[in-house]
């Protein structure tokens, strides 16, 4: 993901996959919620979008190589 004060592109692999302009964020109030501090949330969610975790074989393993967050000077 590469953020800037224009726009966020995300990719994978090096190929763009998404591009937003920041100056089409901003919510009906005029509030940009891209121009504000964020972190990060890292989840392994189980039983997402209503679904049944009942039959989910735990435990469930998560593995993190590691996270890496740069940012231009």
């Amino acid at each position: 993901m590469e953020w800037d004060e224009k726009s966020i592109k995300l990719f994978l692999d090096d190929q763009l996959l998404n591009e937003i302009d920041l100056a089409r964020t901003i919510n009906p109030d005029g509030f940009n919620p891209f121009r504000h501090p964020h972190y990060l949330l890292l989840n392994l969610a189980i039983g997402g979008n209503g679904g049944d975790p009942s039959k989910t074989a735990f435990p469930r393993e998560y593995v993190v190589d590691y996270v890496r967050v740069y940012q231009k000077k």
